[in-house]
């Protein structure tokens, strides 16, 4: 998710419904219009060119808003994602600000990927498992396959994994407290699983390992603090969010497979 613009207040967003689009069109003429007047020509010229929709939103908190809502094509993504970082992304904050004066504010102008153009790694379906672990999957995949897409489901996936691992150190008797974290069932299970014990043909698979042990380490932090698992001011973008989600399930997929 692409915050090209946002008010005050939490930067979580979840989409209720979209505003009806005739009448979107009607105002979105007359923004067009006003800022025209005003000499903002260049925001004017974005807001007529982009097939931005108009909808009302929420948060974690009840709060209701509107916000502009595109969903497209990873280069068009990626082009919003280059102007962002440049002058341009001045001209974002005029549209809203003639909308709050025409008496329609919106808090956020927001761009996703369609999740049409982004790739998944598929969800396994787990041998080892656990009622907190399918609740988990399944509302990552209701969350993600909506229009918040991959980062509002990263903390569903995070918990996900979390669940899987205690249902692994159960299964095989490893003792663990009660709150361990990600970071060290995963370490219990690389130390004391029988079926990880065996060697693994060649030094390049060892690095992979470390290198899993590594992402495990850094997903409590990122969950904590760019996901939307608590109100964070700072979150990760859709290609980003999906980077974690097909981390989590690819290492879903190989313990399955190896301790299944």
């Amino acid at each position: 998710m692409l915050q090209l613009y946002y008010g005050s207040g939490s930067r979580e967003v979840q989409l209720v419904s979209e505003h009806n689009s005739t009448v979107w069109g009607l105002l979105k003429r007359n923004v067009v219009r006003y800022l025209q007047q005003k000499g903002e020509k260049a925001a004017a010229q974005i807001l007529a060119d982009t097939s931005f929709e108009l909808w009302h939103g929420t948060n974690g908190f009840g709060d209701p808003f509107e916000l502009l809502y595109l969903d497209t094509d990873i280069d068009t993504y990626l082009k919003f994602d280059a102007e962002k970082r440049t002058q341009t992304a001045k001209n974002y904050k005029a549209i809203p600000d003639a909308m709050g004066e025409l008496d329609n504010p919106v808090r956020f102008i927001i761009v996703e990927i369609s999740k049409d153009g982004s790739e998944a790694v598929s969800t396994p379906a787990l041998t080892i498992t656990s009622a907190t672990v399918e609740r988990a999957l399944d509302d990552f995949e209701t969350l993600s396959r909506g229009k918040g897409g991959a980062i509002s489901g990263v903390d569903r996936i995070h918990t996900a994994l979390h669940a899987y691992l205690e249902a692994v150190c159960d299964e095989a008797g490893i003792g663990h407290k009660d709150d361990a974290d990600i970071t060290t069932l995963f370490q219990l299970i690389r130390d004391h699983h029988p079926k990880m014990q065996k060697p693994v043909p060649g030094a390049e698979i060892q690095r992979i390992l470390r290198a899993l042990a590594q992402i495990v380490n850094t997903l409590n932090p990122v969950r904590n603090r760019m996901s939307m698992a608590h109100p964070n001011e700072e979150l990760l973008d859709e290609p980003e969010a999906m980077l974690v989600v097909n981390a989590v399930k690819g290492l879903l997929h190989y313990l399955n497979a190896k301790l299944g």
